[in-house]
């Protein structure tokens, strides 16, 4: 008899720059197969460095290849992933961010230069409307020690990543943020804005074909809203658009063409059903408790993103 084939599991670590883990860093992994919890197995290991391979992971060849990957470090935020299906053929990737316990958020990326150098649709529609853009996005760094901004940078970052069926990402519609209006209220969870009601139709479409999914009662949790939908595509961190089409209006856009408009209220759930709440049981954060807070969206997302095969960059770090 031969000997039974295995798999492999790649792990790729990166602090809150998304940096590799320093060298000088030693974390502890606990790896287990897709099994009951009475009858898995599960592997620690205890390693340095931003790249390990770990091997010989038993491979069943049905659903029990579905692993779960948890990782911890003194002085820094767990990180974990699930499910990462290995197979003999290949190594199973998984990349997580590691952050310190004492993590900042840091703009020196996300200027309002640089938002105009690497980001100009960001910077295009933060200026909507209004005469001094500069000004209010600099006075957002001091809101909720830059939380209101954090969360700002996500769902624009967020919303420039999603394909519509029009071939359209939400940013491509007209956008105009809403600063002063006490109803709708910029905060470290969501914003609001006016914006081209025809992406309302788009968003429609998209749930039709799985990409998003429709909220029902959406004004329980979002006084006044009428419609509302979550993207799908991950177990963490979806896109939820929130529509208020009680408040419409007709702007004008910057070549001085009208548009019609309705309040969109964009937020990020952390997870999009009890089963992906595993990413806040097994992993200890204290960033999660209370109203969503960025710093979480901001790691969750960018893991999320990697298993896609993208790279989420809000241009903000944790350092």
């Amino acid at each position: 008899m031969g000997i039974p084939p295995t798999g492999s599991i790649l792990m790729h670590l990166v602090d809150g720059t998304r940096q590799p883990l320093p060298s000088r860093v030693q974390w502890t992994a606990r790896i287990r197969d897709g099994r009951s919890p009475s009858e898995w197995q599960e592997r620690d290991i205890t390693e340095t460095g931003s790249a390990v391979l770990v091997k010989e992971l038993t491979f069943f060849d049905n659903l029990f290849d579905n692993y779960t990957v948890i990782v911890s470090a003194k002085g820094y935020q767990g990180a974990a992933w699930r499910p990462l299906h290995i197979h003999p053929a290949k190594p199973a990737t998984v990349d997580l961010m590691l952050i310190p316990n004492d993590a900042r958020l840091n703009f020196s990326g996300a200027s309002w230069q640089s938002l105009n150098s690497i980001r100009p649709r960001f910077a295009e529609i933060l200026s909507a409307g209004i005469d001094n853009a500069e000004a209010r996005y600099n006075n957002l760094k001091d809101q909720q020690d830059g939380l209101v901004l954090a969360c700002l940078l996500n769902l624009l970052t967020a919303m420039s990543q999603i394909t519509l069926p029009s071939g359209e990402n939400p940013l491509d519609y007209f956008w105009q943020p809403i600063w002063d209006d006490p109803r709708f209220v910029m905060a470290q969870d969501r914003f609001f804005a006016y914006v081209d009601e025809a992406l309302v139709d788009d968003v429609v479409k998209a749930a039709k074909v799985g990409g998003f999914s429709e909220e029902k009662d959406p004004g329980v949790f979002h006084p006044g809203a009428t419609l509302s939908y979550k993207q799908t595509q991950f177990d963490v961190t979806n896109v939820q658009l929130t529509f208020h089409q009680g408040n419409a209006k007709t702007l004008r856009k910057s070549d001085g063409s009208p548009v019609d408009c309705v309040v969109v209220e964009p937020d990020i759930d952390y997870y999009k059903d009890l089963l992906a709440h595993f990413f806040l049981e097994v992993v200890p954060n204290k960033f999660t408790k209370g109203l969503t807070d960025p710093r979480a969206v901001y790691v969750f997302r960018w893991i999320a993103g990697k298993q896609a095969g993208w790279d989420f960059n809000p241009l903000y770090t944790l350092t």
